[in-house]
């Protein structure tokens, strides 16, 4: 049987319209029972995943994961193992010099002027803060604690330091200087980002993190996006954090609506809901990209979602909070709540994937139909890619929120049809099949398409330069499930063409647009992996796929043996643009798909 989840919000016939808010989406997707199988169906199980046993550990992943979807992409399986070193982890689970007393802590606070400035990063940067704290709010307690350091509090102070952590890593991304500086300068930022987050844990531990209280989560939700910025294999330990924050939340109480509890304030009450949707966000992606069931359920959760609001509009002593602002007018925190409207449906689809037992295809349908909904009527305007011209007026911020909810949502459609890809046609009907065949990869094209612009809006003098560290950093994962879809496609071709095309020495209009794409997002791929393990993957099962389908292509157009690395050089991007090196971060791995 399918989870109370699942059967709880699908709408049988897909009947229900969304409010205005989504404020209560328990109210929305009525009772469903689950169809019967037919007895085809019901004698084929889920793939069970992948098991890897290895000295460094065991480790499993569902069948929807990338890195499970390459291991059918034959001559790939056997490159797929990594090696047996263990990744550094979690500073909370392994980190040096767990224990510190509030002055050995006070006396690694840097000069007012560095704190100023490295803060100034924090906040510019968008990546986190405006879900978490309250601007003004904040700002009166930095106030404070320059006034009396020893009077305020080492929950707080480990926010500060954890804050102080990530805008030392971003600023790493950003040093970009022709000359000898540059090194110097990296180094210097490196190791102030290694002593902050060592502070932050600290303060986490002499706080007695595990018992709740004000700034804890806050401060442990800060270090998870640091570690997941910095680190590029420490994915399990994120799940296992991201679990702990999330039980220590519910610990908490946060996962019931504040309007429960009189004694919490309004302003309180709007930040906890803030929190509370960050963490089950946070919950589903580390999820998703370990390729492991999540750890949130709707069964026991009430808490609404937050208002589209400004820092501004409320304060410590609203005594009634005040309307949401229009959906037409974006806010720093409109992101958070069109993310959370979409995981109305991701969770449903990481749900079915978990699941041992398939779903039928009519409860695929059901879903999809859910997600395409959500998608069409629950997504603001100002967030919306296809409904928005982009003027040159809008931030690059805005483009980067932009794209970051088209992908979540064609990411989605891959989860909830991708099985249609490694199964065809074996367990549904030739025409269901091909329509979820169709629709994995017309999803998984649009996701590379995005790839490749925002690749080159990132390059000098594009509308994304100065943001390249970010662009490289929240949208990896998406497009790592796109390739991996599109190669195990292109390694099989014949299987999935229509019978009157299929073994053609030309090929068909679709597979030459797959190929092109892949060609394309091969060499973005391949300059990725000098920092990325998972990159190097992708690139190698890119290299193995398109090597395969050109050599089986007898066009005299083309030697047979044809060199794609040499020959890429001359293929234009965009108006002559080329790729380079240099203006990647250093660093390129990270989960946070949603941020």
């Amino acid at each position: 049987m399918l989870n109370v989840r699942l059967r709880r919000q699908i709408d049988a016939e897909t009947k229900s319209s969304f409010p205005a808010t989504l404020a209560d989406t328990e109210n929305v997707f009525p009772e469903i029972r689950r169809p019967k199988k037919s007895q085809h169906e019901a004698a084929s199980p889920a793939d069970p995943g992948t098991l890897e046993v290895r000295e460094s550990g065991t480790s499993y992943v569902q069948s929807v994961h990338w890195e499970a979807i390459l291991t059918k992409i034959r001559g790939l399986k056997e490159d797929l193992v990594t090696d047996s070193k263990a990744p550094p982890g979690s500073h909370l689970f392994y980190g040096p010099n767990r224990h510190a007393t509030r002055d050995e802590i006070l006396a690694a606070v840097p000069p007012r002027p560095v704190v100023d400035r490295l803060m100034s990063l924090h906040f510019d940067s968008h990546i986190i803060t405006p879900y978490l704290i309250h601007g003004k709010k904040f700002l009166r307690e930095y106030e404070t604690f320059w006034e009396d350091p020893s009077a305020t509090s080492i929950a707080w102070i480990g926010l500060m330091f954890s804050m102080l952590y990530i805008a030392a890593q971003l600023q790493t991304f950003t040093i970009d200087f022709p000359d000898g500086r540059a090194e110097s300068l990296n180094a210097e930022y490196l190791t102030m980002k290694h002593a902050f987050r060592k502070k932050a844990v600290q303060c986490l531990i002499l706080a007695r993190y595990t018992t709740g209280g004000p700034h804890i989560l806050e401060t442990l939700i800060t270090v998870l996006t640091g570690e997941y910025i910095l680190l590029k294999d420490g994915a399990t330990d994120g799940w296992l954090l991201i679990s702990t924050i999330l039980h220590l939340a519910m610990r908490m109480g946060y996962h019931r609506d504040p309007d429960h509890f009189p004694g919490i304030s309004p302003f309180e009450g709007e930040m906890r809901r803030r929190i509370w949707i960050t963490i089950l966000q946070l919950d589903l992606v580390l999820s998703l990209e370990i390729g492991l069931p999540r750890s949130a359920t709707d069964t026991h959760i009430d808490t609404k979602q937050p208002r589209n609001l400004r820092d501004c509009d409320f304060e410590e002593d609203t005594t009634e909070m005040p309307p949401p602002r229009p959906e037409t007018e974006w806010t720093p925190v409109l992101p958070l709540i069109a993310r959370g409207r979409l995981i109305t449906a991701l969770g449903l689809i990481c749900d079915v994937n978990t699941d041992i037992n398939p779903p039928s295809y009519d409860e695929v349908i059901k879903v999809d139909a859910l997600l395409k909904d959500v998608h069409n009527r629950a997504i603001p305007p100002v967030l919306r890619w296809e409904t928005m011209s982009h003027p040159i007026t809008d931030s690059p911020n805005l483009v980067v929120q932009r794209v970051s909810v088209e992908t979540t949502f064609y990411k989605s459609r891959i989860l909830l049809y991708r099985r249609a890809l490694i199964s065809y046609p074996v367990r549904q009907s030739q025409e269901q099949g091909r329509e979820s065949v169709r629709i994995c990869l017309d999803s998984a094209l649009k996701i590379l398409s995005f790839q490749q612009m925002l690749h080159e809006e990132s390059q000098p003098f594009g509308r994304l330069c100065q943001l390249r560290w970010k662009v490289t950093h929240i949208f990896n994962q998406d497009v790592l499930l796109a390739t991996s879809v599109l190669c195990l496609y292109l390694q099989d071709v014949d299987k999935f063409e229509m019978p009157e095309t299929a073994g053609q020495t030309t090929w068909s209009p679709r597979a030459e647009e797959i190929r092109q794409q892949l060609t394309i997002s091969h060499k973005i791929w391949l300059q990725m992996s000098t920092a990325s393990a998972e990159a190097g993957k992708v690139a190698k099962a890119l290299r193995i796929v398109l090597g395969n389908t050109e050599a089986s292509t007898e066009d005299s157009s083309r030697p047979a043996s044809y060199d794609f690395l040499t020959d890429f050089d001359a293929i234009p991007l965009n108006d002559g643009a080329t790729f380079n090196n240099q203006y990647f971060p250093s660093s390129f791995y990270s989960p946070l798909t949603f941020f």
